[in-house]
């Protein structure tokens, strides 16, 4: 797969999710916590695993006429489609987020940037 088809969706909770334009690239990074189980006797550290989550972020070009860039607002909750291949390929990842930073940067020589950081809330699935 290559980085350059790789395309998101988002929408405020409720809609229907839309690509959004003036996208430079996503993240997602799935975690899951750790709970120690070692008992006397044991040699080594032991672990369950218990509550998995998951955080994304996204870096745009800055558009404020773009209606799916202006439903990414602090403290929203967005339904969101992280396409790896492109959204003509069905592999995705689904969830729904709460947006819990924003911010715009402007240099010489760049286009004004929106950094965007979402906070899953609830099981992130992969369809493939």
């Amino acid at each position: 797969m290559k980085g350059i088809d790789g395309a998101l969706k988002a929408v405020t909770t409720g809609g229907t999710v839309a690509q959004i334009n003036e996208l430079k690239g996503w993240s997602v990074e799935e975690t899951v916590d750790t709970v120690e189980d070692s008992v006397m006797g044991d040699t080594s550290k032991t672990f369950k695993t218990t509550i998995k989550g998951w955080t994304a972020t996204c870096e745009l070009n800055y558009d404020p006429a773009n209606a799916i860039q202006a439903d990414l607002l602090i403290a929203e909750t967005v339904d969101v489609e992280f396409y790896p291949n492109g959204v003509g390929n069905s592999t995705k990842l689904v969830g729904t987020a709460y947006v819990t930073s924003g911010s715009l940067s402007g240099a010489m020589a760049d286009m004004v940037g929106k950094s965007v950081s979402l906070q899953g809330t609830g099981a992130l699935t992969l369809t493939a």
